[in-house]
């Protein structure tokens, strides 16, 4: 007892040290952003615990107070562990506690006072063992909550195995954790390939390190209405049922922000191979122009190697290596996606002249005639005010020169 007394004593949040890895049990979960570990050097002193039968019952309770309780006294069983009162129901002939288990971090409630112990003072000198979590780089999928099924995936993945944990920062009553099994990926990880979460990519502001997680970042769309009619040029796309405008006065001011987007990109940290997984934001260096241009991962052609990736403000897909591609950077979400995602309405579909409108940087009106969604739904749209084919090539050419 003297030597497990020895070894808690040394041992509380602030004695973790970044960067440390330890082996662990995850004891309790209530979803990523909170569930409790206990280290696995601390096992037996647990089994010993459990077993053993207390002495001293108690006769009065006070809330707060420091107690052994029997855990499996529903079904008969013996299972003695340590907790502390967090309330009392009292009647006529009855007391009952719900106690927070500190070497566990669940609570029971309804337990009786029957079942309800003196916690001894060696006991009571040993700090509790089970430490509040949070699962680093996960985030729920639009939403601020985790869906059950997500509570779920995490409990099977924490099980099914022994877990290694990795403290990445730390906050005043809370680890911020990476937990990793047998397999490359981590826990976060393997959530975020299975759909049940995203990935973020820098620590909360409060954390103590350097790089693991934000909340989820989206990108912004420009507000749209029916029957409205903008002045737009084509960006991109090869027919009238699918193509990406971008209104004019919004592409003039495109042409400085990709200066501002490119300084934040060229500040971030280099894609990790682990993090090349569908639907990441991220910043692609277009190499020819030296600059960064916004995008999402599309579609992951060779895993943790190379993607196809949407560059979201011109519409178009192309395919990047990982080490062209940098997290992205709230500061360039400040400003809507540049383009438009547009189809021709039906009454205009069979005019085969559109087609000749749709090339890079002609000009023309359109008049929104349905609303789409994002990226997964076009925009119906009616084209108006056509300009003379030639004269539109000309002046794009003298543009583009």
């Amino acid at each position: 007892m003297e030597e497990i007394e020895r070894m808690v004593a040394e041992l509380s949040i602030d004695s973790f040290e970044v960067e440390s890895m330890h082996w662990v049990e995850v004891t309790h979960i209530i979803d990523p952003f909170t569930f409790y570990i206990r280290l696995n050097k601390y096992k037996s002193f647990i089994q010993i615990l459990e077993s053993m039968e207390p002495t001293t019952k108690c006769t009065c309770l006070n809330l707060h107070d420091l107690v052994i309780f029997n855990m499996g006294h529903s079904c008969g069983a013996r299972k003695y562990i340590r907790g502390r009162i967090s309330s009392i129901l009292t009647g006529d002939d009855f007391m009952e506690c719900e106690i927070f288990a500190i070497d566990y971090g669940f609570s029971e409630k309804l337990i009786p006072i029957e079942y309800i112990w003196e916690c001894s003072q060696d006991l009571a000198k040993t700090p509790p063992l089970a430490y509040d979590c949070q699962l680093a780089n996960c985030y729920p999928i639009r939403s601020e909550f985790f869906s059950l099924d997500t509570v779920n995936a995490f409990r099977y993945y924490a099980s099914i195995e022994p877990i290694k944990m990795k403290v990445l920062g730390k906050k005043p009553h809370k680890l911020l954790v990476d937990l990793i099994i047998s397999i490359p990926e981590s826990i976060a990880t393997l959530l975020a390939i299975g759909g049940y979460s995203m990935l973020g990519y820098y620590y909360d502001p409060i954390a103590w390190s350097p790089i693991v997680g934000q909340k989820r970042m989206f990108f912004n769309f420009k507000k749209l209405t029916v029957d409205e009619i903008i002045h737009v040029k084509y960006l991109s796309g090869d027919s009238t049922r699918e193509f990406h405008v971008a209104e004019v006065s919004d592409f003039k001011k495109h042409l400085n922000e990709v200066d501002f987007i490119s300084f934040y990109a060229r500040r971030e940290f280099s894609l990790s191979p682990v993090h090349l997984i569908e639907g990441t934001l991220v910043c692609v260096k277009i190499d020819d122009k030296n600059i960064y241009e916004r995008a999402f991962i599309k579609k992951v052609t060779k895993p943790k190697e190379s993607a196809i990736v949407q560059l979201v403000d011109w519409g178009r897909d192309e395919e990047f290596p990982v080490g062209k591609m940098k997290y992205m950077s709230s500061q360039c979400l400040r400003t809507p996606v540049l383009s438009i995602y547009c189809k021709v309405e039906e009454s205009q579909a069979c005019d085969s002249g559109l087609e000749d409108m749709l090339f890079i940087g002609n000009e023309f009106n359109i008049t929104m005639k349905k609303l789409g969604h994002e990226f997964e739904c076009p925009n119906t749209v009616a084209i108006s005010h056509r300009v003379d084919l030639d004269e539109a090539r000309a002046l794009c050419e003298v543009n583009y020169e």
